[in-house]
């Protein structure tokens, strides 16, 4: 069934666990990150329990190039940090089509802030003043958000048609990879076709790799 939220008091008293749970998720976070997930907005004494949790070693301060020394991160995930750092850890970057409500994406400002990737959905924003189209998705490129696609699926006709798809700058080698994620889509969704509306709007850079079949 359906569960009321808690009382102001529960929610004090599930702001630690809380907060553990949405750091976990988003890996590395300033408190309004951790305020804006999980529990959205309902963190009371946050700044506190985040201090507390830091004080019995649970959470470490860390900084992030360029963007400061004010981010948390769960302790239990400094050895992979670190790791990575070193090129130590076996990493398989992989690529992936988002869903606009991904949690990577659901803090719009986070996302822009880390990736420098300014994402908004446009399903409600009239045709003439959409920028990117309709249903948009993120495609995740190994650590990179590198493009977006506007698909639409024909299930009667078996086809994911793909209306528009863009590029970030410097991303020439991710066709092949965009490319064979558009096909795992389609085939998940029973549209095992892919059809580009406009062939000759498809980036340059990922031309060759996402016509060439």
């Amino acid at each position: 069934g359906v569960r009321p939220l808690p009382s102001a008091s529960e929610a004090r008293g599930l702001t630690p666990q809380a907060a553990l749970r949405s750091l976990r998720a988003l890996g590395v976070a300033r408190a309004p990150h951790i305020r804006a997930h999980f529990t959205r907005n309902r963190y009371p004494g946050l700044a506190g329990v985040l201090e507390a949790l830091h004080a019995e070693g649970t959470i470490e301060r860390v900084a992030v190039e360029g963007l400061g020394d004010d981010w948390w991160v769960h302790a239990a995930d400094l050895d992979l940090l670190r790791a990575l750092a070193r090129d130590e850890h076996p990493w398989r970057p992989r690529t992936a089509v988002l869903s606009p409500f991904d949690n990577l994406l659901c803090d719009r400002a986070r996302t822009e802030l880390l990736f420098g990737f300014h994402h908004r959905l446009e399903i409600y924003v009239p045709r003439e003043k959409r920028r990117w189209g309709y249903f948009v998705l993120p495609i995740l490129h190994g650590d990179r958000l590198i493009g977006r696609a506007d698909l639409a699926a024909d299930v009667k006709g078996g086809v994911l048609r793909v209306h528009a798809i863009y590029a970030e700058p410097g991303t020439a080698r991710a066709g092949g990879a965009v490319r064979r994620q558009l096909e795992r889509l389609a085939r998940w969704r029973g549209t095992p076709a892919l059809a580009f509306a406009d062939p000759g709007g498809v980036p340059a850079p990922w031309r060759d790799a996402l016509l060439d079949r």
